[in-house]
């Protein structure tokens, strides 16, 4: 043996024992929106992807789509904040949406809403609701133009994430 090979023989194989002790990196995985877990804390439900689906769904049977409103968006959170907090699902009439829908100066003829909650992913939402003929007729309500949907976690609930979806139709 040459002495620059017993010289550097034990870094060589110190640094082949350090290799073998790390991991290789941790792959990445990328979800779907539409499939993204929501009853873990910090997530929202991401507006693109579910407008896209329920406009998709829309397009199928023949309706035109349907554009995303802000303030209907915000509605919905308001609503959907409240089912959380109190650990129920609203039903229509009792939520008071024609007030907030006015006083949010929202023009419409006519609004639906889904309330719903335990759900944990927007696909299952949108599937539960598909299934569900008063929760269908919302998202296929074809004189429908503008939606707004939100979401909220509560971890120390029963359902643990709430679904507002609303739909209006205009003037």
């Amino acid at each position: 043996m040459t002495s620059a090979f017993r010289r550097f023989a034990p870094l060589g194989l110190a640094a082949l024992a350090l290799a073998a002790c790390s991991r290789a990196p941790t792959p990445v995985e990328h979800t779907p929106p539409f499939y993204q877990r929501l009853d873990i804390g910090g997530r929202a439900v991401d507006p693109a992807s579910s407008l896209s689906m329920i406009n998709q769904y829309r397009g199928n049977k023949g309706l035109p789509p349907l554009m995303w409103d802000a303030g209907l968006a915000r509605i919905a959170q308001a609503q959907v904040d409240d089912m959380a907090a109190r650990d129920r699902v609203h039903s229509t009439e009792a939520a008071g949406l024609d007030r907030e829908l006015a006083a949010a100066g929202i023009p419409y003829a006519s609004f639906l809403a889904n309330f719903s909650a335990g759900y944990r992913t927007f696909a299952e939402a949108f599937s539960g609701w598909r299934e569900s003929p008063k929760h269908d007729a919302t998202m296929l309500a074809p004189r429908a133009t503008r939606v707004g949907l939100a979401t909220a976690y509560a971890p120390n609930s029963k359902y643990k994430i709430y679904w507002t979806l609303l739909v209006v139709e205009p003037r």
